[in-house]
């Protein structure tokens, strides 16, 4: 927007644009922006106004996924590394204050980051999952498990119910397979209880765990979780209709390399890895479909964009990917221990952070991206 106010001032006058107001508008709670409605004409609109697209209401509670940067920690069985942070640029390290925590160090060396969800995090400790926010350092300790599964896998997921109260729900799932038999634990925010759920598939699954790479909830819509392992394989649950399956794959999705399932701006991707080449399909169909529908988004052959002498047994050394959640196009490789933002549209690849290792250490760090989100802060 071009227009600027002009503010009267001791010293002369001060222009403002409507951006920056509407940007500060963006950061306040919603007690705040109830008082403010009476300031001036313009600021009720941006407020109050629905139909504009530029409302500080819808934007505040439908907003754009902000990627502000990512926690990494080591995850062997020899050794468990402290929690650790970088910005994914210089730009985004502007939008957080001293307050923010890069080491959630109060739980101390034992906890373990299991899932990260619009700005909150997911940790456990001896059995105690912990949801936290890094921004305002609160935290909160759910009751422990009813059952001590085996590194199950885990989902995770954060929204605003009510726009009208400054917190947020969540719920967990946790699932372990053998066989036809599958146990769901899932926990609430709103019950503040865990359930356990015992199902009956109709086929037989297996689970592939990953050695290396992450393999956490690729994302949650309208109750439905996703998640990957090495098989390949996407295994998926319908916490809504108490329902659990498995996605099946066209042939070319299927090949020897690194598998990446990932959520971003409301859609699912699938990213295949083989030598040089990156393949990502876009899942099509419906979420609640148990015959999904692939199409290929982008093919990309990173070997002649990637940057700091990284290239040459390239396909050995690609531990971790990421994807933006906000942008499909953009992807965060970990390539011998260095961090490589890369966009598959523009084909321009930037070094985002080096982690001062060797490979074979870094090989066993697992990213957690972290959005900024001008969500409520508080937990339900």
């Amino acid at each position: 927007m071009k227009r600027r106010r002009k503010l009267s001032h001791k010293e002369g006058v001060v222009e403002v644009s409507d951006d920056i107001v509407i940007n500060i508008l963006h950061r306040l709670p919603s007690k705040s922006l109830a008082r403010f409605k009476c300031v001036s004409k313009c600021w009720r609109k941006y407020i109050t106004d629905s139909s504009l697209s530029y409302s500080c209401r819808s934007q505040r509670w439908r907003p754009q996924p902000y990627l502000i940067g990512f926690f990494y920690q080591a995850r062997d069985t020899c050794e468990r590394s402290k929690i650790q942070f970088f910005f994914s640029s210089e730009e985004s390290s502007l939008d957080i204050d001293g307050n923010f925590d890069q080491s959630v160090s109060f739980l101390g060396r034992s906890a373990y980051i299991v899932a990260s969800s619009n700005g909150f995090l997911l940790c456990n400790r001896q059995r105690v999952y912990y949801v936290y926010n890094p921004a305002t350092r609160q935290s909160m300790a759910l009751p422990k498990t009813q059952i001590g599964m085996n590194d199950p896998t885990i989902g995770f997921i954060c929204k605003v119910d009510d726009p009208n109260r400054d917190v947020i729900s969540f719920t967990i799932v946790r699932y372990w397979i053998l066989q036809s038999n599958v146990t769901i634990e899932s926990f609430s925010s709103e019950t503040n209880a865990w359930i356990v759920d015992n199902l009956i598939l109709n086929v037989p699954l297996r689970l592939y765990f990953f050695v290396y790479m992450k393999s956490p909830s690729a994302g949650v819509v309208d109750g439905v979780f996703f998640w990957l392992d090495q098989g390949p394989q996407i295994t998926v649950y319908d916490s809504v209709h108490k329902s659990f399956w498995a996605l099946g794959f066209p042939e070319d999705m299927v090949a020897t390399g690194n598998y990446f399932l990932g959520f971003s701006g409301g859609d699912f991707y699938f990213a295949l890895y083989v030598k040089t080449n990156i393949t990502v399909w876009q899942l099509k169909s419906n979420i609640r479909s148990r015959d999904a529908l692939w199409v290929r988004k982008y093919v990309t052959d990173v070997a002649t964009t990637v940057p700091f002498g990284l290239t040459g047994f390239l396909h050995t050394e690609v531990q971790n990917m990421d994807i933006h959640p906000a942008s499909p196009h953009i992807f965060y490789l970990d390539v011998k221990g260095k961090v490589i933002s890369y966009d598959m549209e523009t084909d321009i690849a930037e070094l985002v952070h080096d982690f001062g290792e060797y490979g074979w250490r870094t090989k066993h760090f697992k990213l957690f991206s972290y959005e900024w989100h001008q969500w409520p802060r508080g937990i339900l």
